[in-house]
């Protein structure tokens, strides 16, 4: 068997609240634009998007709804613009006085927010989580003034400039493989994929079992396989020669994966 880590990821629950009346044709678009970013780094996806109701909430402003939400990171405002303009506001957190004396918020009334394409949250907020990128960043290229003022308005949507079709599956992943489903080459060509010092072997899955996977065949380094314990507790045991391998997805064979979560608008 083929044990790809991406299946058994634990999933990453997205709050969103709604605060418009929206129909639910046009709710399952945010659930499929928001799939459509959830897969962009893999057809397995760990995001989900959750949407409440919050209709009665329409008159208050993002600082009172992030108050009541206060553990939330981020929160997501879907509001009367989303089936216009595709966006969400992206609602992350209040100045702290660091922010305030270094010049990034007017004061800590101030809420760190942006209105975003909802394709581009997840990998937004990946990006936000690793320190890639910051969100002031991302508001700068906006247009939001520095220091962030307690309140303003947003006229051009933010993206993160990926396609999601185009760019899809920007990240790998490491596959565990019996001998029987790979194969080894010393030969010159193959080795020469890697920089020097060049290894003396090198593996691949073969080609009907990666397309079996969405996986593409590659010859790539490989290390040894070691027994894997799943999150129910069961332990996957590998047999000798197993190998562990750094493969990339097939955007031609490999299948977008995301649902919407049970109970969610």
């Amino acid at each position: 068997m083929v044990y790809n880590p991406d299946l058994f990821r634990e999933k990453q629950r997205f709050t969103a609240i709604l605060v418009a009346d929206l129909s639910p044709e046009q709710l399952n678009v945010v659930q499929e634009d928001f799939g459509l970013g959830a897969t962009l780094c893999s057809p397995h996806p760990a995001e989900e998007l959750f949407i409440h109701d919050k209709r009665a909430w329409s008159t208050l402003s993002h600082a009172e709804m992030k108050r009541a939400y206060p553990d939330t990171q981020p929160l997501l405002v879907i509001d009367a613009k989303t089936p216009e303009d595709g966006g969400i506001w992206y609602l992350d957190h209040f100045a702290d006085e660091d922010e305030v004396e270094d010049g990034s918020a007017e004061s800590t009334n101030t809420l760190q927010k942006i209105r975003m394409g909802i394709k581009d949250v997840v990998i937004l907020y990946m990006n936000y989580d690793i320190g890639n990128s910051d969100i002031r960043e991302d508001m700068d290229q906006v247009d939001i003034p520095l220091p962030t003022p307690e309140q303003f308005d947003q006229e051009e949507l933010h993206h993160s400039g990926l396609d999601p079709i185009g760019d899809r599956y920007i990240s790998p992943t490491s596959v565990t493989a019996t001998p029987d489903e790979i194969e080894e080459s010393t030969d010159e060509e193959a080795l020469r994929v890697h920089a020097p010092p060049r290894p003396n072997v090198v593996y691949r899955l073969k080609p009907d079992v990666a397309r079996q996977h969405g996986l593409k065949s590659q010859w790539s380094l490989a290390s040894q396989a070691k027994d894997i314990e799943l999150p129910d507790g069961t332990v996957l045991k590998f047999s000798e020669g197993s190998k562990v391998l750094n493969v990339a997805y097939d955007p031609e064979t490999a299948v977008p994966k995301y649902q919407k979560p049970e109970g969610s608008l």
